[in-house]
């Protein structure tokens, strides 16, 4: 591939996903439609189900314990399968999209058919397990198949199209009630059949015609390779995911506790809004005819938030890109508990709809915010387990609710709906609370695409440019940049320069002396970037932006740190041209020179022949196959 213009090339990654148009991610995201109509229905028509068929409301949070339990198991698992599956006819992620989709639409159809309390839990297991299989396999398809400046407005597209098929299935329980009133055999009422047979054919249409447009970006051999190399077994896949637990970015680490308070409160709202209006706005108890009428009115109620969600989408993201992304959803988490809490002592029909606005608002943040932040702090390779994992820190709150919720409400809360609507309002307040308490992270670790503070002031410097040729030499000034760009709370920027005149020419590069080469063509440079990411990356998985550039190493890195004042050049002392006895290098002597900011250099000439021979290097540079040292991480 030949270069005619100096201009900076994008990443490997990069260059092998096309842009998307607006109307083709549309189309990806479609299948988000019909998944979430399948949601909207778990959430809004399961538990008046319940009821219908003799349950005691007191008994609804361990029935719903089947959510949790398979987003536990599921989807982290799926996840983790997923980045290891590649088929040359059904890709990476449509397998368990597809399979998990055909699940959940088989029992679509034959949930209104059950008779029995155990038939109808049985059948929230199925369905539930079916919605986890597809969903985060799905999220992951959104970040393979999108370059990264996209990822922000595929993201947004999903959460509109979640919000469209919650706001369809929610009201769709209100119309079809209307149009459909009384009951069928098993007490279940007739307008339960159609609404849950439309959501059947309205998941069969959208995951069909978004699989059947939606082309995966096939694997690069080394991939693939890597790929065929792993374990598929269960134990492998549970020892990969402990792992990533491990290593995952510190800012997953960060929003656990606000999680907490967050999706046990809303697992109190959906299992309860219907008991709490059913009380306040229509004095009626679960097994009394009043009860109907509320649970098709918190369809609507529902479908009124969701419809937020769609609003609330456009305008989240540049929100979240100035305030940062924990002022934002702690600012929509505060607004979500003060309208619970509103809701509670409503007594109007027509007034309960005003506190879903800033409900809607929240939810809108609640599915875009989180996984935008960890589709862009992770790696490609790694999205489906770190998004399995994401939802493991919200299935463990709902889980824990299911188990505890039962006594709070029968005990300190006088089984009475409008005091759970109440403690949820309460909770979401103590979520708004522990997102504001979150430490930012240092800068080498924030996120460029969804940032988690806010606009950092520059301190001493915003980026740390290196260079790097993937020698021995070069990795360990690389790892003593990433050191100073930690400290500085600084991005750290790596440059790979190369001259194209030999790409076709099969020409050797001069050695330098020192293991440090010239770079020539476009795949020796990509190469030597491979090899300085997996330094980097070894220990925790970070953030680093990558520069592939044509040219003289000298000029390449003062072309990209001239971007922006508050930078540091690091260089090797040696490098390219030095001779024998020299202190510096050609190209370290043009820096300093030319720089119009600060410039480091790093004693490579002193590590001497352990170095030259690729052994581990001092402060955790990797050996010259690639493989991490033993060293100390700096975060």
């Amino acid at each position: 591939m030949a270069v005619t213009a100096p201009e900076v090339e994008s990443t490997r990654d990069d260059e092998r996903r096309p842009l998307m148009t607006t109307g083709n991610m549309a189309w990806m995201n479609l299948g988000f439609f019909g998944v979430q109509f399948s949601f909207g229905l778990t959430q809004s028509a399961v538990n008046p189900i319940f009821l219908f068929l003799g349950a005691e409301a007191h008994s609804l949070p361990i029935l719903n314990i089947a959510g949790p339990i398979t987003g536990l198991l599921i989807q982290p698992f799926i996840g983790a399968m997923s980045d290891k599956t590649w088929s040359d006819r059904w890709g990476r992620r449509k397998p368990y999209i597809l399979g998990g989709g055909l699940v959940m639409i088989a029992i679509l159809f034959l949930f209104p058919l059950v008779t029995a309390l155990w038939m109808a839990v049985i059948c929230l297991w199925l369905v539930d397990a079916g919605n986890n299989t597809a969903m985060e396999p799905y999220r992951a398809l959104i970040s393979d198949r999108l370059r990264k400046i996209q990822i922000p407005k595929g993201f947004l597209i999903q959460s509109m199209f979640t919000g469209a098929g919650a706001v369809l299935a929610n009201i769709s329980l209100f119309i079809f009630q209307k149009i459909f009133p009384g009951s069928a055999e098993g007490a279940v009422p007739t307008w339960v059949f159609v609404v849950f047979w439309f959501g059947a054919v309205c998941a069969i249409v959208t995951v069909g015609l978004a699989m059947l447009r939606t082309k995966e970006i096939t694997p690069t051999d080394e991939e693939l390779a890597h790929i065929r190399s792993q374990s598929k077994g269960p134990r492998a896949t549970i020892g990969e995911i402990a792992q990533a637990v491990k290593v995952m970015p510190i800012g997953m680490h960060k929003i656990g506790l606000a999680f907490l308070f967050q999706w046990y409160a809303m697992f109190i709202y959906w299992q309860f809004v219907s008991v709490s209006i059913a009380e306040s706005v229509w004095n009626a108890a679960p097994d009394s005819p009043g009860y109907e009428q509320a649970a098709g009115w918190v369809g609507l109620m529902n479908g009124t938030y969701n419809f937020v969600t769609m609003l609330s989408a456009l305008f989240l993201l540049p929100l979240c890109q100035r305030f940062g992304g924990k002022r934002v959803h702690a600012g929509t988490l505060a607004l979500a508990g003060v309208s619970l809490a509103v809701l509670s002592q409503i007594d109007n029909q027509y007034l309960t709809l005003v506190p879903m606005i800033g409900l809607g608002i929240c939810w809108a943040s609640m599915v875009g915010v989180p996984y935008l932040m960890v589709a862009s702090m992770v790696p490609r390779e790694r999205t489906g387990v770190y998004m399995g994992i994401l939802n493991m820190m919200i299935v463990v709150p709902m889980l824990i609710q299911t188990l505890t919720f039962g006594w709070i409400f029968e005990n300190p809360l006088g089984s009475q709906g409008t005091n759970a609507i109440l403690l949820a309002g309460g909770l979401l307040g103590c979520a708004a609370l522990a997102m504001l308490w979150v430490n930012t992270p240092h800068g080498d670790e924030e996120s460029r695409v969804m940032p988690l503070s806010g606009r950092r002031e520059i301190t001493v410097y915003d980026r740390v440019v290196v260079g790097s040729d993937g020698s021995p030499s070069a990795l360990y000034a690389v790892s003593r940049a990433h050191e100073i760009a930690a400290a500085a709370e600084a991005r750290i920027v790596v440059v790979a320069a190369f001259e194209s005149d030999g790409e076709s020419a099969g020409v050797d590069p001069p050695d330098g002396g020192d293991g440090r080469k010239l770079l020539y063509g476009l795949s020796a440079a990509r190469a030597a970037m491979h090899r300085t990411v997996v330094q980097l990356t070894s220990d925790r998985i970070r953030d680093i932006e990558q520069v592939i550039v044509p040219g003289r190493p000298a000029e390449a890195l003062l072309r990209v740190a001239s971007q922006s004042p508050a930078t540091l050049i690091v260089v090797g002392n040696r490098g390219l041209g030095a001779t024998e006895g020299e202190v510096l290098g050609s190209v370290p002597r043009e820096i300093v020179q030319k720089a119009n900011c600060d410039v480091t250099i790093i004693q490579t000439s002193a590590l001497g022949e352990e170095l030259m021979a690729g052994d581990q290097v001092p402060g955790g540079a990797s050996r010259l196959d690639g493989s991490s040292g033993s060293g100390r991480s700096s975060s």
